[in-house]
């Protein structure tokens, strides 16, 4: 489809959401629980024993210290790095403090120059973002600092030379590659126009795991305790691969969870269309809103029924391997109870923060005022 044809049919299609959005938001809430929830399992209940970091008042501080000192702290900062002090509330403190500062830098980064505000930048802001983007996402495994560098980039160096230190090289070596990957994919215009082409729903899928930052938050559960797997006894276990399978579902719940919660945000009010919903739309114009937000649900509740049972499955191969190899099955009892906590995260967390908070909010749990709707499972 050429360029322009491309454009409008994109911008047609986002006008239609926008109409459908005004509307339902004056007249329908869905509890984005109810419509991930499935048979038995409950997002409340499943959550309900869930808490933050015990020591997270002291690293919030600490973090935004840090994040004024190299100019990449925003005001609603404080609101985004809690979702570290919720992912990961048992890390050592030295450990959880990194990865906030990761953070910091990672949605100052997604909110100045982001997928859902980059086509909104200068044509001269596009380009400065592309340099500094090309140049924090180079691949330097000496992790050296240029001496022109500015201050973002000296704290982005700093904050992977602290991950290289404290990690055996192995996990640092795939985590420094996921994490460049992410951020030379996710800072730039991702809209369909710019990108030539409709993705499928598959397609956007995959790609949205790597523009969330998900795989390597995943990779956090090992850091945050310090305690790293052996993929090669995982191997000869016979576990790596359904191991593999529930590291990616994980991170996919969290990604496309996250796609609900931030619909009103990316497309409603910033006219991104990298977003679930608008991927949907696009595929299936003929769609409503209504069933486009249904559509969407489905496959985050789907990811949630093979979550339980991948979790189910590699945690009883893991007590059959007990007698046999005790000290691998206890590490990787507390590694799938770290993922569990990570599951628990994602959904808490972006029910508690402020960042997708709006006073007309469609979803029941974003919605900061209460007003005379009808309430949508």
């Amino acid at each position: 489809m050429p360029h322009k044809a491309l454009g409008n049919t994109t911008a047609v299609t986002l006008e239609k959401i926008r109409k459908e959005y005004a509307f339902l938001s004056r007249t329908t809430t869905f509890s984005l629980q109810e419509l991930f929830n499935h048979g038995s399992f409950r997002l409340d209940e499943y959550c309900q024993e869930f808490s933050p970091h015990p020591q997270s008042d002291e690293l919030r501080k600490t973090a935004k210290a840090f994040g004024e000192q190299y100019g990449v702290w925003l005001d609603n900062a404080k609101h985004h790095i809690t979702c570290a002090l919720f992912l990961y509330p048992t890390a050592e403190p030295h450990r959880m403090l990194n990865m906030m500062k990761n953070l910091t830098i990672d949605f100052y980064l997604n909110d100045v120059m982001g997928r859902d505000v980059f086509h909104q930048l200068s044509r001269e802001q596009q380009q400065e973002a592309k340099q500094i983007i090309r140049r924090m996402g180079k691949y330097d495994p000496q992790l050296r600092i240029p001496p022109s560098a500015p201050d973002m980039e000296k704290a982005n160096i700093e904050v992977l030379r602290n991950f290289r230190d404290t990690s055996p090289a192995e996990w640092f070596k795939k985590f420094h590659r996921l994490y460049n990957y992410h951020l030379a994919i996710t800072h730039r215009d991702n809209n369909a126009a710019a990108m030539g082409r409709i993705q499928t729903v598959d397609e956007y899928i995959d790609l949205r795991c790597h523009l969330s930052g998900m795989h390597h938050i995943v990779l956090w559960v090992e850091y945050g305790d310090g305690l790293f797997l052996d993929w090669n006894w995982l191997r000869q276990a016979g576990i790596d691969q359904e191991l593999e399978r529930l590291h990616w579902v994980t991170a996919a719940f969290g990604a496309l969870s996250n796609d609900l919660f931030s619909f009103e945000k990316e497309v409603v009010q910033n006219g991104a269309d990298s977003n679930l919903l608008m991927v949907i739309a696009l595929n299936e114009p003929e769609l409503s809103l209504f069933q486009v937000i249904y559509h969407a649900a489905a496959l985050v509740r789907e990811l949630l029924v093979e979550y339980v049972q991948l979790l189910d499955t590699v945690r009883n191969r893991c007590a059959q391997l007990q007698g046999t190899f005790p000290e691998q099955a206890a590490l990787m009892e507390i590694h799938l109870a770290g993922l569990e906590r990570g599951v628990q995260a994602s959904w808490m967390w972006q029910v508690y923060t402020q960042r997708y908070k709006h006073p007309e909010s469609i979803w029941e749990e974003t919605l900061l005022a209460t007003p005379e709707k009808v309430r949508t499972a």
